[in-house]
């Protein structure tokens, strides 16, 4: 049987390699980095619990990862935050998304696929640029219309998790602040520059030196984001993740559709075409409500973000607002075909 390439051994590469490999066929997956993760800086990400239907361990096992060997840490509850606005809390009996952290150490995520697929039997060669011929396309994103600045940091605080919006804190995006098990994660995701001068992590950071909540030792981090969107079209070779244009155009939490990606190509690959076709087709509708969110979100000025986020509050069933943001209608497939002519996520 002909060996998988696949360029690109992040979670959307790493969930194709595991679901070919449970199927018998051979992987290779090409990572320019020496290990697995190692273009994360120890920070926190979250897997949603609102985009798509299945539960995490269903959702981690249609893959072929054992979700009993991941470390996840369900998230309840956080905290909202505008500029000179009293804090909210949202509250939901059922968890909002799971934390990960990101890096190369035994406890963190993408070490733990890593690890999975290795006892699969998935080759992995590091410091080796992809071939010509690679089957896959996982190599992420390389345009640059998101950024991100963060910081990692040791502390002694609480777990909790907070949300910050704004122009001070991040125009066009959304700031966080993610204490879990002693470590800490602050960063600002944004669109556009609008102050080629202004320094949004240490606004972020003077916040919560007000609130008490230091930030020290820290150690900085940065990366960058694309809100590219593409065909969603089967071509070969078959680009998934960021690469493909899978992602979570709102609020970034796009580790669950990223991963569904690398499904969606093993799916193909292993000559399940019926069963791609149809999972790269519900993929495509959670993008395009994405792209809409997207849309409606850059219309809001920080006073409409803060009303917003009143109503979330005050909600008794916050998840099930955000469950039906992201289902598909035929009102917003109206929205669909009046945007996606006249408005293009394009790097700025």
């Amino acid at each position: 049987m002909k060996k998988i390439h696949i360029a690109g051994g992040g979670i959307a590469g790493m969930s194709a390699a595991m679901y070919l490999s449970k199927k018998n066929i051979p992987v290779t997956i090409f990572e320019k980095s020496s290990k697995s993760g190692q273009s994360r800086h120890g920070d926190y990400e979250g897997l949603e619990n609102w985009i798509f239907n299945e539960n995490t361990p269903t959702f981690f096992n249609n893959i072929g990862f054992d979700f009993s060997k991941i470390n996840l840490y369900p998230i309840n509850e956080f905290y909202v935050h505008c500029e000179n606005k009293p804090h909210l809390v949202v509250k939901s009996k059922k968890p909002f998304f799971s934390l990960v952290k990101r890096g190369t150490s035994s406890s963190d995520f993408d070490n733990q696929l890593y690890q999975q697929c290795k006892r699969s039997g998935v080759e992995f060669r590091f410091n080796t640029p992809a071939s010509d011929k690679c089957d896959i396309i996982a190599t992420g994103t390389k345009k640059a219309s998101a950024f991100v600045r963060g910081s990692s940091f040791s502390t002694n605080l609480k777990d909790q998790v907070h949300l910050l919006l704004g122009e001070k804190f991040s125009p066009k995006g959304y700031a966080y602040l993610i204490i879990c098990n002693g470590h800490g994660t602050i960063a600002t995701a944004f669109k556009k520059l609008k102050n080629g001068n202004a320094d949004y992590l240490n606004n972020c950071k003077e916040y919560f030196n007000r609130m008490d909540i230091a930030i020290v030792n820290e150690k900085d981090f940065g990366s960058r984001g694309s809100f590219s969107f593409s065909s969603g079209k089967i071509k070969t070779p078959i680009a998934i993740g960021e690469a493909g244009g899978f992602q979570d155009y709102l609020f970034g939490f796009g580790m669950k559709m990223s991963m569904m990606s690398g499904l969606f190509a093993g799916l193909y690959i292993n000559g399940e075409k019926a069963n791609a076709k149809l999972l790269l087709k519900r993929i495509n509708k959670k993008r395009r409500i994405s792209f809409l969110n997207r849309v409606l979100f850059e219309k809001l000025n920080d006073d409409s973000m803060y009303y917003l986020a009143q109503k979330f509050s005050h909600s008794n069933i916050p998840l099930s607002i955000l469950v039906e943001a992201y289902n598909w209608n035929f009102k917003k497939t109206f929205k669909w075909l009046y945007f996606k002519n006249r408005y293009e996520v394009r790097p700025t």
